[in-house]
């Protein structure tokens, strides 16, 4: 598992290599609708757009059609189990964005997790 740094804003771009390959992630904060991620590519094309940040869910499973996407799971893992996430709470610890490489999804499948 690959913890994703978040910084301290509302609107925002992470470069992260995933599975072996750059990604460009847009993660942006609307009070009423909550976090919401683009994934783009290293070039900064958009691969997916205004994904709903959803904690404890895997992000990318139901977009698997899609061509470019990272082979692997991004998540948004709430620490204390919640099931909302506020603007802070990346800062602040109480949630971690993360992605879980495609050997390791295979192997949670596998074991029946």
């Amino acid at each position: 598992m690959q913890i994703l740094s978040m910084a301290d804003h509302n609107d925002f771009v992470e470069a992260a290599t995933l599975d072996g390959t750059l990604y460009k992630l847009h993660f942006g904060w609307n009070p009423h609708e909550g976090w919401s991620v683009d994934v783009r590519d290293g070039q900064n094309a958009d691969i997916l757009r205004s994904i709903a940040i959803v904690p404890n869910f895997p992000l990318l499973d139901r977009y698997r059609r899609h061509s470019g996407i990272p082979p692997g799971e991004l998540m948004a893992v709430v620490n204390d189990g919640g099931d909302t996430l506020g603007r802070k709470d990346f800062v602040t610890g109480r949630a971690q964005m993360v992605y879980v490489p495609e050997a390791e999804v295979k192997d949670a499948l596998a074991a029946g997790v």
